[in-house]
């Protein structure tokens, strides 16, 4: 009576279900109940597991009972946009087969939850829109992950030097407030497609080391304090869709060469000190041919830029990206005579209250009544 008695306990810890979503939970059948579903065992077909939880979307307030933890067949658990608070129970370690943790949008707490990092399946993390704090434990990176999604919480650290050990497709850390650079090792995630740091405090240059993500669709770094010109092997990621480079401290030229690049649809770069711009970008923009955002930078005999004071300033400052390291504060940079100017201090992006994730998609409901043996019974 496993499954039973940990589905039970939980319903205990529900103290607010709006749509009655565990109104059915009653009775030993459990591949009955709504949002559970279950398969047959790995181990023995003639025997029926839960594998799946699905409580998506249910606005259920209560908290993670530890006794899901004798869900030992569990493969996926999804509880996204509900309010479901206090911390991730330990016992969640047990979970040795679980390959899908999605809690994002609740109301977590506490430092990251280093339980995740005991389950040896487990490929797909989304802890997004929660109040985790604190700092990322650099065995997250060493981790045999798929995606990463952690976005919208309240982390506070450098990004662990060993990033460059995860083979994630997807990395997700927005809007956080970690600091320090992009370690030179992001440039050794041979499968990474989509990466974005935006909406921190990061510093520095963009590293080099980009031209390494052959793979790379999307690139943001928007929000940021990065300095410096971009690298010029960008043109090089062939299958780039999207760079987002706004609102940071950037300067230089944007060649013809990046506004070419075969797959780029969507380049944004406002809120910079770019001072050149190829006129191949502004063809394609008129072509409709890519969307591109370039308010509020130094471009002349262009609207809505900078005063030419601020831009002449920044201009004749010279950033040399080999020698920027993460320890040197970036609110100063030296120009030409070794005198120091600082560039005009940014205030960070005003917290917006997000919509909620992208809806994972329902498993369909089973059209039969499963076998009477459920595991644990």
């Amino acid at each position: 009576m496993k499954a039973y008695c940990a589905l039970q306990e939980w319903k205990k810890a529900i103290y607010s279900d709006p749509q009655n979503l565990t109104g059915n939970w009653v009775g030993p059948n459990v591949c009955s109940y709504e949002g559970v579903f279950c398969a047959h065992a790995l181990d023995d077909p003639n025997i029926l597991t839960v594998a799946l939880i699905d409580l998506n979307y249910g606005d259920i307030a209560g908290q993670l009972a530890p006794h899901i933890a004798l869900l030992s067949d569990l493969g996926v658990f999804h509880i996204n946009s509900n309010r479901f608070c206090g911390i991730i129970p330990e016992t969640f370690s047990k979970l040795n087969l679980l390959f899908e943790f999605d809690v994002s949008n609740n109301r977590f707490v506490g430092p990251f939850p280093k339980v995740v990092l005991d389950m040896p399946h487990l490929r797909f993390l989304d802890i997004r829109y929660n109040e985790f704090e604190g700092k990322l434990p650099p065995e997250l990176f060493d981790k045999r992950l798929d995606a990463i999604v952690i976005n919208n919480n309240r982390f506070h650290s450098t990004i662990p030097e060993n990033i460059g050990n995860s083979l994630v497709s997807m990395l997700v850390l927005a809007n956080n407030k970690f600091t320090g650079c992009i370690p030179k090792s992001f440039g050794n995630m041979p499968r990474l497609e989509q990466v974005s740091f935006s909406n921190n405090l990061l510093t520095g240059c963009i590293p080099e080391e980009i031209v390494n993500l052959q793979g790379l669709i999307l690139f943001d770094v928007s929000n940021n304090k990065f300095i410096g010109k971009l690298p010029k092997v960008l043109h090089t990621l062939k299958r780039v869709e999207r760079f987002d480079f706004s609102n940071n401290r950037l300067t230089g030229t944007i060649p013809k060469s990046i506004c070419s690049m075969p797959a780029l649809l969507d380049f944004r770069i406002y809120r910079n000190y770019f001072h050149e711009i190829s006129g191949e970008c502004d063809k394609l923009v008129d072509e409709k041919l890519l969307s591109m955002k370039e308010k509020d930078n130094c471009f002349p005999k262009r609207p809505h830029q900078k005063s030419e004071k601020i831009c002449s300033q920044m201009i004749d400052t010279q950033v040399d990206c080999k020698n920027v390291g993460c320890s040197t504060p970036q609110n100063s940079v030296v120009e030409p005579g070794n005198r120091k100017i600082t560039p005009h201090k940014m205030k960070p992006p005003p917290q917006k209250v997000h919509p909620p994730p992208t809806p994972v998609p329902q498993p369909p409901k089973q059209t039969t009544k499963p076998p009477p043996v459920v595991r644990g019974h």
